[in-house]
């Protein structure tokens, strides 16, 4: 008799499974050493089964940017529920971000490889349609945020720059302080005396004074601000950085 055919859900928890697999191997070797094959060595499933899910290793690595996205999304959602400052919205969902590299250290250094031409070129129809998608729902978290800040009358767009402008130097500087200043580098001798959590605090709050985002962080006690709400939103992603000896020190 042959086996019964997976339902969706099924379906989406074995991909999520391969996809771990694949995450797990990139902690050993770097990705342009990985094929298809070493991940069939790794998973319970047939090449066959692996090939149903992802036609080559780039729709693989595109699997892998939604996954992230997805991840994303979820812990940005959760920071966008507080909304008792518009400025704080932002500093939880940017430190959602830093819970996010370091709950997953792999899937942030693997997840910019789908915006790769070549990944691109060879991911399937289906994959890049859910990739803009995903990409849509998380920008659009962000700009909802900095209309919050807008309509609260917290903050003032510079007349030359845009809300997907300031929304992406607010990213990019997040992305860049958290690989500059990750475990990756120790030899870095531009990081000495550093640490992540109090520079990546630090820039945030340059960038938004910069915007005078209301109130300054010489108004307000932001750190505090943070601490609660990483307490009450992200308690169970604390706890596990926790145990794996990662204490975030705000």
């Amino acid at each position: 008799m042959a086996p019964r055919p997976l339902d969706k859900q099924s379906l989406q928890a074995r991909e999520v499974e391969i996809i771990e697999a694949a995450l797990s191997l990139l902690e050993e070797i770097d990705v342009s050493q990985l094929t298809m094959d070493k991940l069939v060595d790794r998973v319970p499933y047939s090449k066959g089964t692996v090939y149903g899910h992802f036609s080559c290793k780039e729709d693989l690595l595109s699997a892998i940017s939604n996954y992230a996205m997805r991840t994303m999304i979820q812990l940005f959602s959760r920071a966008a529920e507080h909304d008792e400052s518009s400025r704080g919205r932002y500093l939880g969902m940017a430190f959602a971000y830093l819970i996010y590299s370091l709950l997953k250290p792999t899937l942030f250094r693997t997840a910019l490889c789908g915006k790769s031409p070549a990944v691109l070129g060879k991911t399937t129809p289906e994959r890049l349609q859910e990739h803009e998608e995903l990409e849509s729902k998380m920008m659009s978290l962000w700009l909802e945020g900095i209309d919050f800040g807008i309509t609260e009358g917290s903050l003032d767009l510079p007349p030359h720059m845009s809300k997907q402008q300031v929304s992406f130097v607010g990213w990019a500087s997040g992305y860049g302080s958290i690989t500059l200043l990750s475990d990756d580098l120790n030899s870095c001798a531009g990081r000495h005396g550093l640490y992540l959590e109090r520079e990546y605090f630090n820039t945030t709050n340059v960038f938004l004074d910069g915007l005078n985002w209301k109130p300054l962080s010489s108004e307000y006690d932001y750190r505090g601000l943070l601490k609660r709400m990483l307490e009450e939103r992200f308690a169970q992603e604390l706890e596990v950085l926790k145990q794996r000896g990662r204490f975030l020190m705000l």
